[in-house]
């Protein structure tokens, strides 16, 4: 795990600014991303959970200009690279989705694993033409080393017989292979910024293990900042070192992982936790369920989003307006009424 002085802000990798993901549809406005802001430091594992349909994929998508048509995207995703600009932060939303700039940067400074290798992976495209499209675009190592390092990615996640499988197809793989492909390719270029949407789906125990102590090994030598994505929040205990809660689009806490499973101060953050096994919270052994869904995607919730399932929820004050985002103390910020009524909107 990593530790950050308080002027880190030097290692910022990349923020989020207020960043919005909308889809206009005939039904309505589809408001999949509703302000979300948050930071990544260099050699720091920043964790986003919350339930399906919470924003934590689209957020990742905005930043590696992914939003298709008819989504829109606002606010500002600032990528800090010292290697252009002169060390001045570049806005990726600033950059059209297929243009040379983003191009340049999207698999090769930013690389994302995506939570399903099937859409991923070309199913007409050898896998070995797959991971050398990305070493082609992105270094300057001729064919022979292109296929060398090709074959050290594939045997480094695990996949035998690397020169062989180099020349087969993504169908001729099983689904954890076809997982291991992907996070070969994600982690070709050594990236500065990796995005891991669900990286150990499909994958065994140990198998996961495997994958998720190479990505900290790279970590650890490169410095890479990853934004981790995943439902399992064991897996979040084991690897992160900040997590970020989301819910319905926005980000409601933000704490150090320690914090965040021991002491966990939003009503929903507290419900995910008492619902994992083992929990500290959970007093009488048994798991909690949150009662309630989450919203549907045209639905616009007046106050706080989690209020209609919310234990503690303030009548006449969470169904009416909404929290405002602000540190509670030197370990936590969330959005709730409960810990101060401040300039919610």
């Amino acid at each position: 795990m990593s530790e950050h002085t308080d002027d880190r802000e030097r290692d910022v990798v990349l923020e989020l600014r207020d960043l919005h993901v909308e889809y206009p549809l005939d039904e309505g406005l589809v408001r999949a991303v509703r302000g979300a802001s948050y930071k990544v430091y260099r050699d720091e594992t920043l964790a986003l959970v919350g339930e399906s349909g919470c924003g934590k994929s689209q957020s990742s998508y905005a930043a590696i200009g992914l939003i298709q048509p008819p989504g829109r995207t606002r606010g500002q995703i600032l990528f800090h690279d010292d290697r252009d600009n002169g060390g001045e932060p570049i806005d990726l939303l600033s950059f059209e989705r297929n243009s040379r700039q983003m191009r340049s940067i999207r698999g090769g400074r930013i690389a994302m694993v995506f939570q399903e290798p099937m859409t991923a992976l070309s199913p007409v495209h050898r896998i070995g033409q797959q991971i050398d499209e990305v070493l082609r675009l992105h270094t300057d190592l001729d064919k022979e080393a292109r296929f060398t390092r090709a074959c050290e990615l594939l045997a480094q996640v695990g996949i035998p017989d690397a020169e062989q499988r180099y020349r087969q197809y993504s169908f001729e793989f099983s689904g954890g292979m076809r997982q291991r492909i992907m996070i070969a390719i994600a982690l070709a270029c050594r990236p500065a910024m990796l995005f891991a949407d669900e990286p150990t789906t499909g994958l065994d125990v140990t198998i996961q293990a495997q994958i998720l102590d190479l990505i900290a090994d790279l970590q650890k030598q490169t410095k890479m900042a990853v934004v981790l994505i995943t439902h399992d929040l064991a897996v979040v205990a084991e690897n992160a070192d900040r997590v970020a809660v989301m819910y319905l689009g926005r980000i409601v806490e933000l704490a150090d992982v320690k914090t965040i499973y021991l002491s966990p101060r939003h009503p929903y953050t507290i419900a995910l936790m008492r619902s994992v096994i083992g929990s500290p919270l959970a007093d009488d052994g048994r798991l909690a369920t949150i009662r309630g869904t989450v919203p549907g995607p045209l639905e616009d919730v007046p106050g706080c989003p989690f209020h209609p399932r919310c234990e503690k929820a303030i009548p006449g004050v969470c169904n009416v307006r909404m929290p405002a985002f602000r540190p509670i103390d030197d370990k936590t910020t969330v959005a709730c009424h409960l810990y101060g009524d401040g300039d919610g909107e």
